[in-house]
């Protein structure tokens, strides 16, 4: 079975490889009192629920697809960008998620900024890290090292659907430096600075508390 997965995913070219992980505790700021709070999002072994990992996966990828393509995504001709994503545990339980991303207009990581999405995704759920491919053998290799590690696979309704462009593989910085919270150069960020940072920004969607 893996290797048919392997073979099926390799048909489409990816735009961008993605590793996300959840952590425990969600912290938000209070807007009445400013104080940072945290809520227990998770199960007795500090894991993401399965049920709760996917809806805030299919929330992330709403929210790219809205920043590209608007509101009414759902509705155009393509369904927004396509996905196919694997689940992986920890050997302590915890969930994590490594998916292929592409877009059907051009090359993902010409629509979007991977840095603003990772840093999205740090400040809503925790660490993750957001690649371009650097070649389709690195597609090849990705998809049979994670997405199908435990034969494990979830695909977008619109997956297969239409071929992707073809990616481009020109030399782009990687985000290896990213993986870990905080900027070159500057203080260690800490979950609660995060909350804190977010007090100003009510117009961005968010994930629910509850």
């Amino acid at each position: 079975m893996r290797d048919g997965w392997a073979d099926l995913l390799g048909r489409y070219p990816a735009h961008v490889f993605a590793t996300l992980t959840f952590r425990p505790q969600k912290f938000w700021t209070d807007r009445h009192t400013g104080e940072v709070r945290a809520l227990n999002r998770t199960g007795s072994n500090g894991s993401m629920h399965p049920e709760a990992a996917d809806k805030a996966f299919r929330f992330f990828i709403s929210n790219i697809n809205r920043e590209i393509y608007g509101p009414k995504w759902g509705s155009r001709w393509h369904g927004g960008i396509q996905w196919a994503r694997g689940q992986e545990f920890h050997k302590d339980g915890r969930l994590h998620f490594h998916a292929l991303l592409s877009a059907p207009t051009d090359d993902l990581n010409r629509l979007i900024s991977r840095y603003a999405w990772h840093e999205w995704w740090y400040r809503e759920f925790g660490r993750n890290q957001l690649e371009q491919p650097r070649s389709q053998r690195d597609v090849a290799e990705y998809v049979s090292k994670y997405v199908v590690k435990d034969g494990d696979v979830d695909f977008s309704k619109n997956f297969g659907a239409w071929t992707p462009p073809r990616p481009d593989f020109s030399a782009t910085p990687q985000q290896t430096g990213f993986a870990a919270p905080g900027h070159e150069g500057s203080a260690p960020r800490t979950d609660a600075s995060i909350a804190q940072g977010r007090a100003g920004r009510a117009s961005e969607r968010t994930w629910p508390l509850a």
